[in-house]
């Protein structure tokens, strides 16, 4: 990339382009995400019916190059099922270089790609932007936090995977007494419940500071299996006002993360 940078607002280079699809497709239930340029990385936001809300974040580190103007906000509403396609535009099986330059607010997304066994070719795709949604605030600092759980994300993936697809709400019931953490699922005819120990080979740390009973939509919980597919990690947390944070750490062959969370809030009591 040349040293003009300072007539856009944003620019960035990455070695591999797969690794930022993968973590957008992880995310991608919505067709557009806010997309956010900081000096400390990029973050793109999906919102869930004001339910959910789902974020990507891709530390600065994780590029070879990356440049924020400081004396700007880049900020923008943008397709993110057509920048996955762009992305992934010369297949599954072949990874590219990329990069990315955003002039100006109002200006275009340009993507930059070249396949890695392929020198000589290259493909540059332009893609709008809009002005961007406000995004929902779900966490309010004056809310303790009640418990935190740290899981396996293959194991936390698979229970997931293994609850009956006919239910629809899913409770959690924490407690700092044995069994620890129950989970219970409700269908139109049917009830089951998982318990979880904190003694469990699943578990990494569980704290807890007094017992709560958590509803969801189980749909909503489902959203965050692909995120989970690419993770090593889970951190679950709960507010005493029920919300919901899944946080997921992906650790590249690098060393260097990314991460996922995931924002849901509580079904109301009957």
């Amino acid at each position: 990339m040349d040293d003009g940078t300072s007539q856009y607002y944003f620019t960035a280079c990455m070695d591999s382009g797969k690794t930022l699809y993968n973590i957008l497709k992880s995310i991608q239930f919505q067709e557009c995400a806010v997309f956010c340029a900081m000096q400390e990385g990029l973050k793109l936001t999906v919102e869930e019916g004001k339910c959910v809300q789902a974020s990507a974040y891709i530390p600065s580190d994780n590029f070879t190059e990356y440049h924020v103007r400081e004396d700007v906000d880049v900020l923008f509403k943008i397709n993110i099922s057509v920048l996955t396609e762009c992305l992934n535009i010369f297949g599954a099986n072949e990874d590219s270089s990329l990069k990315m330059y955003y002039r100006c607010e109002g200006s275009p997304l340009l993507l930059v790609l070249q396949p890695q066994s392929m020198i000589n070719v290259m493909t540059d795709c332009e893609i709008a932007t809009q002005i961007a949604d406000s995004i929902l605030e779900l966490r309010d600092e004056d809310v303790p936090e009640v418990a935190k759980l740290v899981l396996k994300a293959s194991a936390f993936m698979g229970l997931l995977a293994d609850l009956e697809r006919s239910c629809d709400t899913i409770e959690i019931n924490l407690s700092p007494e044995h069994p620890n953490v129950s989970i219970i699922t409700y269908g139109m005819q049917d009830r089951s419940c998982i318990d979880v120990p904190k003694s469990s080979d699943m578990v990494q740390s569980f704290s807890c500071r007094q017992a709560i009973r958590l509803k969801y939509q189980l749909y909503h919980l489902r959203l965050t299996m692909k995120a989970l597919a690419i993770s090593s990690k889970v951190v679950l947390r709960s507010s005493s006002n029920g919300l919901l944070l899944i946080q997921l750490k992906l650790e590249k062959e690098d060393q260097r993360q990314m991460f996922t969370e995931f924002f849901i809030l509580p079904l109301l009591d009957d």
